[in-house]
């Protein structure tokens, strides 16, 4: 069942919290289509003791669709759950789109922050390089109205009843895809914060042949990071299964460690 995090006066923050209650806990952010209902992806961190806290940004699932100003504002949220939870040190894990969220948790909660994983993670877009190299459109004067029109049109306008009733689509689909629409609208803008200003130790692995985020992007956001040790993949493609676990086994070397 998940818990709920109230904030800004009636807003509420969806999480579910998986694993030994006792491990170190693991911040996850989720990707553009995703559940925090999904444990299954998780299973061999909680088999190994870790403790997954999985949140789902505003307006996916049973997250009220909140406006953030930027993505610095979500660092704000991360550290009231993180006061709600008693978490002193923790890590954070970004899939894909939850990379930018990920170093806004670094950059408000430096102490607090001990490594940020990022697995195929969108890059740093408010930076003009990394900008022109982005093969999908940037309209930064589009509203999010325009924007979940958008989503609506790119990944569920065709869909199937089977494919409806997954649940990382129904959750991503909640609020006429708000979630989504904000994801696209702040990863264009700035930050609110410049990834100099990350000192955690970042390990990012990207794939070579990654169809969703150009990996010359990642290998510039690398680059911008101060404290960042950048794997390169030559195969693995964007997301899946297996490379995620593949991804996990680092995880956990550096968790034993």
């Amino acid at each position: 069942m998940n818990q709920h995090l109230v904030y800004a006066n009636s807003h509420t923050l969806s999480f579910a919290d998986y694993g030994d209650p006792q491990g170190f806990p693991l911040l996850v952010q989720h990707g553009l289509i995703a559940s925090i209902g999904d444990s299954r992806l998780f299973h061999r961190l909680t088999d190994a003791g870790v403790r997954v806290i999985c949140v789902a940004r505003p307006g996916y699932g049973e997250s009220s669709p909140y406006a953030l100003r930027d993505m610095a504002e979500w660092g704000d949220l991360a550290a009231a759950l993180a006061a709600k939870l008693q978490l002193s040190q923790f890590d954070v894990l970004g899939i894909s789109s939850g990379a930018p969220y990920s170093y806004a948790i670094g950059y408000r909660l430096p102490e607090q922050v001990r490594h940020i994983y990022i697995l195929s993670g969108t890059p740093a877009l408010y930076d003009a390089r990394i900008a022109a190299l982005w093969p999908y459109p940037l309209d930064k004067s589009a509203s999010i109205t325009d924007l979940q029109h958008l989503a609506h049109d790119l990944f569920f306008a065709r869909l199937s009843e089977d494919d409806a009733q997954r649940p990382d689509i129904r959750d991503s689909r909640m609020n006429a895809c708000f979630g989504i629409a904000q994801d696209f609208k702040l990863r264009c803008h700035d930050w609110g914060f410049r990834l100099a200003d990350v000192h955690a130790l970042v390990y990012m692995q990207h794939s070579r042949d990654d169809d969703h985020v150009p990996f010359r992007t990642a290998e510039i956001t690398a680059e911008l990071l101060p404290n960042c040790r950048f794997e390169a993949r030559e195969h693995g493609g964007h997301f899946s299964q297996a490379l995620a676990d593949d991804f996990f086994e680092r995880l956990l070397r550096d968790y034993y460690a």
